[in-house]
């Protein structure tokens, strides 16, 4: 700030002076300078909150150093991207995040599960939220506490309910959600590393064509079950089974022959890149 050796006097009253009437200086460019000025204490900044520029507004909501009263207020602020500086500004406290959770806009409210400061006590606070694309985003956030899984877990929405078996760390978790009425979870539950061969095998057999299809597309099937699933009564799960590059020859041999010309199509035109391959090696 272009104020001279006394307004970087922090630490006198003089210097203090000196910020606070630069902080109300008709100014913008003035005011910014205050703003963004390492050396403006914490009290000037609280006065500056109310700001009539956002540009003001927008450079103290990046500060990380700015005071916790002056970011509450700056959360409630109407100007959008005071709030989305707001957020993504990795200083800004759970306490401020909390409010956040409530934010009128999807941009600002969708960025709080990544934020480094969302604790516990944010968690939760999404958990309440009635955004239930909010609750998915935090259900697909590894290393959740054992509190915000169960919330999660019981979820109204399916969508929130995949998004966390999907990327759940704990076997219990992912146990219990395997057996979740919709099949829109249990899909979920097929994409999960830590889904077991077992698990999968039971996937593969679940009444739900649509998770019969998901655990084709997972790749960890044994070479049994695809077998099996080639005799499937879904022509969808047989023609993702045809489609899908890691399918063995052994199968693909059946599905060529499949009554189904979509199938029987898919399953030829796979084959035949690999007999021509085994006949260039033989050669």
């Amino acid at each position: 700030m272009q104020q001279g050796s006394r307004a970087s006097e922090t630490d006198s009253g003089t210097g203090k002076a000196d910020f606070e009437v630069c902080a109300r200086d008709k100014k913008v460019r003035v005011r910014l300078a205050v703003a963004r000025d390492p050396a403006t204490p914490p009290a000037v900044f609280e006065a500056m909150a109310a700001d009539s520029s956002r540009t003001v507004r927008r450079a103290l909501a990046g500060r990380s150093d700015a005071p916790d009263g002056l970011l509450r207020a700056l959360a409630r602020h109407p100007d959008l991207k005071t709030r989305q500086i707001l957020v993504e500004n990795p200083a800004c406290p759970s306490t401020v995040l909390m409010i956040l959770v409530e934010d009128p806009h999807w941009s600002v409210r969708w960025s709080l599960p990544d934020h480094p400061a969302a604790d516990v006590e944010v968690n939760h606070a999404i958990c309440r939220s009635t955004d239930e694309d909010l609750r998915r985003l935090l259900a697909e956030r590894r290393g959740l506490d054992d509190e915000t899984e169960a919330v999660l877990a019981g979820d109204s929405s399916p969508h929130v309910r995949a998004g966390l078996v999907a990327h759940t760390d704990d076997p219990e978790t992912l146990a219990i959600l395997l057996a979740d009425a919709d099949p829109k979870v249990r899909v979920g539950a097929t994409q999960n590393p830590l889904t077991t061969i077992d698990q999968h095998r039971l996937l593969a057999n679940d009444k739900s064509a649509a998770v019969r299809s998901a655990a084709v597309q997972s790749g960890k099937l044994p070479h049994d079950e695809l077998q099996r699933l080639a005799r499937d009564p879904s022509v969808n799960v047989r023609w993702w089974l045809a489609t899908w590059p890691t399918t063995p020859e052994t199968v693909l041999r059946i599905l060529a022959e499949d009554p189904h010309p979509d199938v029987a199509t898919q399953a030829q035109a796979r084959f035949r890149p690999t007999v021509a391959a085994a006949r260039c090696r033989s050669s």
